[in-house]
């Protein structure tokens, strides 16, 4: 599955990155976001990007980028009540 197809305050395990553009490919790769990675979907719009987490970083993507992310579902959070 790709990253745009993933669910809001779920975690993912990065299997592959296949964009295009190398600017962004590098980008990714800079921030954290490799092979074996752990990140989570903070954030999701129907129409828009989505915010991920890698490492304690915040970082929004658009789609076209989260759907070159191929990614392994690993498990659901839950938000912390206050």
């Amino acid at each position: 599955m790709t990253l745009i197809d993933g669910e809001k305050d779920s975690v993912y395990c990065v299997k592959e990155v296949n964009i295009e553009k190398p600017v962004f490919s590098m980008r990714l790769k800079s921030i954290g976001v490799n092979t074996g990675k752990k990140i989570k979907v903070v954030n999701k719009k129907k129409q828009g990007g989505l915010i991920i987490q890698v490492d304690k970083k915040q970082i929004a993507i658009c789609r076209n980028v989260a759907s070159g992310i191929i990614v392994e579902f690993v498990k659901k959070e839950y938000p912390e009540v206050m």
